[in-house]
């Protein structure tokens, strides 16, 4: 932890005053972590507190053996699945039709009068969708530091995803990482989720993530990704069919 004091501070009631700089070093920093800097008044219970993530200059994204990387179900993937394998999947967003559009920020209160009105005026309607929910502790996310909700370090990634339909799926089927659909949809949606598929499993995701990888944060949760696929703890309960598969990812 590091603290400083500023001294002989003068902040005039009703405006706004420059009081100085924070200056302190990361570079003994070797792991993505979330770090909080607080502001006070000595003295008072006033205090102004910012979320700041740290992720290392570079981090290892190479595949390792045994696992395939692609951006679709094809017999390839399906061969290398049914034989053992491990799989991580990253559609191209040209080719989901089976989603929702991406958004960061949560939708307003009545998602079909809003999206009827954009439409009335030849908008194209917001995407419509309540933020995500996921497992802070599960080892997928064992390298990419969160909370059991979206917050700012989840901008790019949510911004370019294509949220996926899983209506079709078991009712116990829970994604790993669940976007929040709107009252009106209630689409169970996948940001990111896994199968048993043959003898092998198959971890999906609809985050655009490797034409994200100049972004930190990027790098940050494909490697985060690749360390839980090559793992033992990655081990899907669950059996998506493949014709659920078939109809969700090309």
């Amino acid at each position: 932890m590091s603290e400083g004091v500023f001294i002989k501070v003068n902040i005039a009631q009703g405006g706004l005053a420059e009081i100085g700089e924070i200056n302190f070093a990361l570079n003994a920093i070797e792991k993505a972590e979330k770090l909080n800097i607080v502001i006070s008044l000595e003295g008072t219970k006033y205090k102004n507190e910012y979320d700041v993530w740290v992720y290392p200059k570079s981090v290892d994204t190479s595949i390792p053996e045994g696992i395939v990387v692609t951006n679709k179900l094809d017999s390839e993937t399906r061969r290398h699945l049914q034989n053992g394998g491990k799989a991580i999947i990253i559609p191209e967003h040209d080719n989901l039709t089976h989603c929702i559009e991406g958004a960061f920020q949560t939708d307003f209160w009545c998602y079909p009068m809003f999206a009827r009105g954009a439409r009335n005026r030849g908008l194209e309607p917001a995407p419509g969708s309540l933020g995500f929910i996921c497992k802070p502790d599960s080892p997928l996310l064992a390298h990419f530091p969160t909370e059991f909700h979206s917050n700012w370090q989840w901008w790019q990634l949510v911004k370019n995803c294509k949220p996926i339909i899983l209506d079709d799926t078991p009712a116990d089927y829970k994604p790993l990482i669940q976007t929040i659909d709107n009252f009106a949809r209630n689409h169970k949606l996948g940001m990111i989720f896994e199968t048993r598929y043959g003898k092998g499993s198959a971890l999906i995701c609809a985050i655009d993530l490797l034409n994200l990888q100049d972004k930190p944060e990027a790098r940050q949760l494909y490697y985060s990704i690749l360390n839980y696929v090559k793992s033992e703890k990655f081990s899907p309960d669950k059996e998506l069919g493949g014709d659920v598969l078939s109809k969700i990812i090309q």
